[in-house]
């Protein structure tokens, strides 16, 4: 939405001729172009950060380095009204955008020998390995059977991603994903994989690999391999990031990897990578190699198995572990009390009943030592020993990464500068791409109002509106939105505005009403004519804008509204958010909403009704003012609308 309509009013005519004071001009008009380009992107950001909305992470990285470069317009702007004024403005904005990009942007892994190396030597290496060679590592060491193997690991990952420079074709397909509905992350995930399959695997890499293989699979010549993804530094793996292949000649061990991995780039495991909050380059696949064996049986076992079968009394509170054969789906249910029973198996049962307990006793033991329910892979080989494969935590949800988009909107969004506080409104207070915007917006149009002080032309000067409220606005008059009472005075009331639109949006904004106080005053500045208005009004850290038009004729009128919140927990401002929707929608505006930032537009309609929805978003942007937080209990807004509703008759 533009709010450009006010320099259809604002023109060259209201200055003093000169060629510095129309570059002034010109400067401001695209310092608020400006200025709504910034809390766009600002406004996606949050969305992303509230949970709104999901998006990959490239998408948050371009997105900053995108506002960092309109922040940094918008100021050179600033700069070019006033030079000597706003000479320091660009350190601080330098300072604030290093604090950004070093919140954004996930660096480049580090890669290091060993490339490959034993399954036992797992938890020496945990980053290399991943979670599932990890976690067998640990079983290993805590003396339960374990398949060998080795480990090829995320370092060759990243090698090859380097070796091959994917890294930005790669970045520049995620920044484009803005959603995680699986249809679209299948084009993502197709073309993602298309400039992987370009990828060829270093010669001195592959070569490591082969031996690797060959070692492992001794006599049979095959291996199984599986392969999962775990970010770095966590002890978990993703969800849905998980293949396994088997049986592998070793000797294709090389084309058997560049398959398994892009298990990582399928559309469930994008979803679930972005909805836990991780980028791309941050989450390696890593692979476990191991011999194939002659086994008796294999499959896997769920230690706590939801189940629709009809357990017995006491089970029921303690739940049951489910046994299941590559041959077969879950056939074996087992009590998890103290005293294993088995509770339901199939007839004739494959698998002894030894085997059965012995698989649900290490699948308890698996269960115990990492404090979780898992699904543990297992053998029995030839002579009946039970062997484990594999295991991961089950449900596998994965670590949710959340500190990473907190520290991003702590120098992305949060208001942390208010014009109230003078001692705070100030270049060096601010903390945030957010505090900057509003500090340029702020310096801008008062940089424009001296102008006018300084004998615009056919006006008489800015003045100064003060009510009974804690409400002060400094007006500029452009034509006949006045009265003539206001004639040589600097200080009016509202009994001195004669703008249609503006005496409609006072009704509201100025109602009594209980709880205005100091904190919740009100300051602004408008820009008025009989029938136009343009206002921006701001209140503890919020920001209000309205511009419109209400005349006769009705094909010019409309109105504009905008309101970006800068304070609350990011509940609050959804509270927030949802309320203004709800109040506006129904009387008839089209909504948008980003994170915290709304606009709303309604047009040619009459008079009467330009003045009705006017005095609407007047009675709106008070009770927010005086009502901070709208609630407490999101669930409640319904009723705080409709009380609002009600008392405006």
């Amino acid at each position: 939405m533009k709010f450009n309509h006010v320099f259809d009013h604002w023109t060259y005519e209201t200055f003093p001729p000169g060629r510095l004071l129309r570059r002034r001009y010109n400067s401001f008009q695209k310092l608020i172009e400006l200025e709504e380009e910034c809390l766009h992107i600002i406004s996606l950001i949050e969305d992303i950060g509230f949970g709104l909305t999901q998006a990959d992470w490239s998408n948050i990285e371009k997105l900053s380095a995108d506002l960092g470069l309109k922040v940094r317009a918008m100021l050179e702007q600033l700069q070019e009204m006033n030079p000597v004024r706003f000479m320091d403005i660009m350190d601080y904005y330098n300072k604030i955008n290093f604090y950004v990009r070093m919140a954004v942007t996930v660096p480049d892994p580090e890669i290091s020998k060993p490339f490959t190396f034993p399954l036992e030597d797992s938890l020496d290496f945990a980053n290399k390995a991943g979670a599932y060679a990890a976690n067998l590592a640990r079983i290993k060491q805590d003396g339960m059977p374990v398949l060998d193997g080795m480990v090829i690991g995320a370092d060759i990952y990243n090698y090859f991603i380097e070796a091959n420079d994917l890294r930005i074709a790669i970045d520049n397909i995620l920044e484009t994903v803005t959603s995680t509905d699986l249809d679209d992350l299948k084009q993502i995930s197709t073309a993602i994989i298309a400039v992987f399959q370009q990828g060829n695997m270093p010669e001195s890499i592959a070569n490591e690999i082969e031996i690797a293989a060959l070692e492992t699979s001794r006599g049979s010549g095959n291996l199984t391999v599986s392969v999962g993804v775990t970010p770095e530094g966590k002890s978990q793996p993703l969800p849905e990031s998980y293949c396994r292949i088997s049986p592998v000649p070793a000797q294709n061990i090389v084309e058997v990897w560049k398959k398994a991995v892009l298990c990582k780039f399928s559309p469930e495991a994008i979803k679930a990578r972005i909805e836990l909050g991780y980028a791309d380059r941050e989450s390696p696949a890593a692979m476990i190699i191991q011999p194939v064996k002659d086994v008796h049986d294999s499959g896997f076992i769920e230690t706590f198995h939801k189940t629709d079968e009809e357990l017995p009394l006491k089970d029921r509170v303690t739940g049951c572990s489910a046994i299941s054969r590559d041959k077969a789906g879950f056939q074996y249910l087992i009590s998890r009390r103290n005293k294993q029973r088995v509770l339901a198996k199939p007839d004739p049962s494959p698998l002894s009943s030894h085997s059965v307990k012995t698989i649900a006793s290490l699948g308890r033991q698996v269960e115990k030592l990492f404090e979780a329910p898992q699904r543990c892979g297992w053998i029995t080989d030839l002579r009946n020993r039970v062997i484990i494969t594999s295991t991961c935590p089950h449900p596998s949800e994965g670590i949710k990464e959340v500190e990473r988009i907190k520290l991003a909107l702590t120098y992305i969004a949060n208001l942390n500068i208010s014009p109230q506080n003078t001692e705070m409104f100030l270049p060096e207070k601010s903390r945030s791409m957010y505090d900057l915007v509003r500090f340029a917006n702020e310096k801008g149009v008062e940089e424009m109002f001296s102008l006018v002080s300084k004998k615009g032309l056919g006006l008489d000067g800015a003045k100064h509106m003060k009510a009974r409220q804690p409400i002060s606005l400094d007006i500029l008059n452009l034509a006949d939105g006045l009265f003539t009472t206001a004639a040589g005075k600097l200080d009016i009331s509202p009994d001195d505005i004669k703008s249609a639109p503006m005496w409609a949006l006072w009704f509201g904004l100025g109602a009594e009403r209980p709880g205005w106080n100091k904190e919740n005053a009100i300051e602004g500045c408008a820009i008025l004519s009989k029938t136009y208005m343009n206002i921006t009004l701001k209140s503890e850290k919020d920001l209000t804008e309205v511009d419109a038009v209400c005349d006769p004729d009705t094909t010019q009128n409309h109105i504009h509204f905008r309101f970006k919140g800068g304070s609350g927990t990011p509940q609050q401002r959804i509270s927030r958010t949802r309320f203004i929707k709800m109040v506006l929608i129904p009387q008839g505006f089209t909504v948008k909403s980003q994170g915290d930032l709304i606009e709303a537009t309604y047009g040619q309609a009459g008079e009467a009704e330009i003045q009705k929805l006017l005095a609407t978003i007047g009675h709106t942007t008070a009770h927010i003012a005086t009502h901070h937080p709208i609630t407490e209990n999101h669930d409640k807004i319904d009723v705080e609308v409709s009380k609002f509703i009600s008392g405006l008759g």
